[in-house]
């Protein structure tokens, strides 16, 4: 799609700047709160009418009936802080030039899927370039902004020993080298590893050499975060809900 002429000129005028602090009224932890309904200023985008969600995520082009869950916003705890409704065109020129990564499972899709909906709702005449390989890629032309999608469910390797054993190696990621290619990343993990059975992904966990099929799984996942930013990569260690 070709960007209209007041967002192109918008674009080629932007500097990069350094993202600022945004909260600056608020004097407790944005994360503590609720969900408070506002039909004003929210849903933030139509998903019927975005070109990136799933068929099976767009629950208002397959009829749902029921609207409300749509017309919330977070409240923090702090009766004085209210955040800033989301502004798709400032991020995306506070962006210019960098490279967006979402890393994880399903959840991660989601967000993916959310931010590139609330972008386009934004600036819904910019221009897009969409690339499947080797990873999801959606580039808004322009504002130099890439917003990639890389699937991992662990985080860190699976790989298979001797005999053929599926080991969970938490001393291993590959594809570190990649993630440190990027501006910003968005890491998340957590359902995969709850999975038992036939569903879990591994037999064993291992560190190095060292295989351990009973090692403490929370145990793992902290000396895998250690690891992995003695190596140049932190994590930001969060939890996210989704409405449904």
């Amino acid at each position: 799609m070709a960007a209209s002429g007041a967002e192109a000129a918008a674009a080629n005028s932007i500097k990069p700047t350094k993202l600022q602090f945004l909260y600056q009224n608020c004097s407790s932890n944005v994360y503590q709160g609720r969900w408070v309904p506002d039909s004003t200023n929210y849903p933030l985008y139509d998903s019927s009418a975005c070109p990136f969600i799933r068929r099976e995520f767009d629950c208002l082009k397959y009829g749902r009936l029921d609207h409300q869950y749509l017309h919330y916003r977070w409240q923090p705890s702090d009766p004085g802080c209210t955040l800033p409704r989301f502004n798709g065109v400032e991020f995306l020129r506070r962006m210019k030039g960098k490279k967006i990564m979402f890393v994880g499972d399903s959840l991660s899709m989601n967000q993916y899927e959310s931010l590139l909906c609330m972008l386009h709702a934004a600036a819904p005449n910019s221009n897009i370039t969409r690339l499947a390989q080797p990873f999801p890629t959606v580039m808004f032309q322009d504002y130099g902004v890439s917003i990639m999608l890389f699937t991992s469910h662990y985080l860190v390797d699976i790989q298979q020993d001797k005999i053929g054993r599926r080991v969970l190696n938490l001393g291993s990621v590959s594809s570190g080298n990649l993630w440190k290619q990027m501006d910003v990343l968005i890491f998340n993990t957590w359902l995969w590893w709850y999975r038992k059975g036939p569903k879990q992904g591994y037999v064993m966990y291992a560190f190095g050499s060292s295989p351990n099929s009973n090692k403490n799984r929370k145990r793992c996942t902290n000396y895998h975060v250690d690891y992995a930013i003695s190596d140049g990569i932190t994590f930001e260690m969060g939890r996210s809900y989704l409405r449904t």
